[in-house]
This record gives C-alpha cells, sequence and structure tokens, in this order.
C-alpha cells in the first residue's frame, strides 16, 4: 500500500508518479458506466463499456508506456501526468 512507499522516518523510498487515465475514457465508455452502474440497465450499458474499451485499448497501451518512459526519465520523486496528448 502507500505506507509502504514511505519509511519510518517520512521519507519516500521510490518515485510516484500519478498518471491521469480520464483521457483515454471514450464517450461510449462514459454512457456505458451511466447506463450500468447509475441507471441499472445492463443490456445498453454493458455493450457500451465493451465498445468503449475496445475504443481505448490503443490509448492507454500507449498510456502506459509513456508513464513508464517518464518513470525512468524524471529526477523528481512525485511525478503528475495529466496525459492530454492523448487527447484526438
Amino acid at each position: 500500500g502507500v505506507l509502504e512507499l514511505f519509511e519510518k522516518n517520512g521519507k519516500l523510498q521510490e518515485k510516484v508518479i500519478f498518471s491521469n487515465t480520464s483521457p483515454t475514457v471514450p464517450l461510449a465508455m462514459t454512457f456505458g458506466g451511466l447506463f450500468s452502474r447509475r441507471l441499472k440497465i445492463d443490456p445498453i450499458g454493458v455493450p457500451l463499456l465493451v465498445l468503449g474499451a475496445q475504443q481505448a485499448y490503443r490509448d492507454i497501451i500507449k498510456l502506459v508506456q509513456q508513464t513508464k518512459d517518464r518513470s525512468k526519465t524524471t529526477s523528481s520523486v512525485i511525478e503528475v501526468l495529466d496525459n492530454n496528448f492523448i487527447k484526438k
């Protein structure tokens, strides 16, 4: 968990990278979640979620690779990535 990232003296043992995944979420996934989770209409929501996941797949792969690359090159102990490069 988060506590393992800190030593007893309160200093970070490892880098922490917060990588925003919101830019990878397509409209189909947003509406699928609305129908499935909020409105409890799974026959509409689940297919939209599946379609959204298929649409987001390549962007998620790109986001993970960019996050890994940044973790190797940054000198910051804590890094926040907004990932707006994914927006189409």
